[in-house]
């Protein structure tokens, strides 16, 4: 009776044994695992810790580099506007610059109220949609060819760029000679030598001055859209025309469906710049015609000039500018949008 009672006691005993041994080995493992993931915890903080002042510090030396180009712009960009923004709120004379008074917007009436100012508008709207257009449309077929060149390809996009680097002063002299409507180069080999036409073109008339300088802005300014495009054509996978050979697609098809959607953030941003610079052009004008024969080819940039330098006008002429800048403004977010919505239907 009292073996089976001791067996039974012995074997509780050895089970409780078992589970205090069981529990210090679950709370051992339990203990080492917690050291090491809590190690990793701690490791990790100091990571991020190290981590973010890395970051941090690379930030700031990354503002550190960038800060003087930013003083640069600031004192000779964004300074002059702001105080160009200030004079068109004043009656600034540079023969007068004492007696400087602030006037409102009578400035503003004064531009408005120009009998010539509606025809400024539509000189400056032609011109930068003429040249914007045309030299885009060019540029696209000269990068196409000079993608397909095989030989002397440096020499030849050598030859293209040079327009872009001659100065506008050289460019306006040479076409300025060249389009003379009694000794100009164009008309001597139209008239004299080739007799193609029996009259000599007066390319700096009132009809003609304005095509006359679109053309020859066009002439200044394909090479640079032409190099950006080139380089956009060559960044093309050749695997798509590949693809769309095999699939039955001839050469206008590969151009509508693989080369226009692959060229469309270059084309807007080459039609963007193409536009701004084109609004802004002042030098091959005044060389060229001056703004003349009377508005003919005047634009915005040609009448700040005359207010401001020949008549001493600045205030004026700000308030000219200050209208230039939300014409350019208007027009740029107008074309962002209408190339934004189509690439994203595209």
């Amino acid at each position: 009776m009292f073996v089976p009672l001791k067996r039974h006691v012995r074997k509780v005993e050895k089970n409780e044994i078992n589970k205090r041994r069981g529990d210090r080995v679950h709370a051992s493992i339990f203990m080492a695992f917690y050291a090491v993931n809590g190690m990793d915890v701690i490791m990790n903080v100091k990571e991020k810790r190290s981590f973010s002042r890395i970051s941090m510090w690379e930030a700031i030396r990354g503002y550190l580099f960038i800060l003087p180009a930013m003083a640069l712009l600031l004192s000779l960009l964004f300074i002059p506007m702001v105080k160009g923004f200030g004079y068109s709120l004043t009656n600034f004379n540079i023969l007068k610059s004492w007696d400087m008074e602030f006037i409102g917007l009578k400035n503003f009436g004064k531009v408005f109220s120009n009998k010539d100012f509606l025809t400024i508008i539509k000189n400056e709207v032609q011109f930068a949609l003429s040249v914007t257009v045309v030299t885009v449309v060019i540029s696209l077929m000269i990068a196409l060819l000079l993608n397909k060149v095989r030989h002397c390809k440096n020499l030849v996009r050598s030859l293209v760029f040079m327009p872009w680097v001659l100065p506008e002063v050289v460019v306006g002299a040479i076409w300025r000679w060249m389009l003379n409507g009694e000794k100009g180069l164009v008309n001597t080999i139209l008239v004299d030598y080739m007799h193609l036409i029996p009259n000599k073109i007066q390319f700096f008339s009132e009809a003609l001055a304005l095509i006359s300088v679109s053309f020859v802005y066009i002439w200044r300014t394909y090479p640079y859209v032409t190099i950006m495009l080139s380089a956009g054509l060559q960044s093309i996978d050749r695997e798509q025309y590949e693809a769309s050979a095999i699939d039955g697609c001839n050469k206008i098809k590969q151009f509508w469906y693989v080369t226009l959607p692959n060229l469309r953030y270059v084309l807007s941003i080459c039609s963007l710049m193409a536009m701004i610079w084109t609004m802004n052009a002042f030098g091959i004008i005044n060389i060229l015609t001056a703004g003349g024969p009377g508005v003919a080819s005047t634009t915005m940039p040609m009448i700040i000039y005359r207010t401001a330098f020949q008549n001493y006008k600045f205030g004026l002429a700000s308030a000219y500018s200050v209208v230039q800048f939300l014409i350019i403004t208007i027009m740029a977010v107008a074309y962002l949008r209408v190339t934004k919505a189509t690439n994203e239907e595209a």
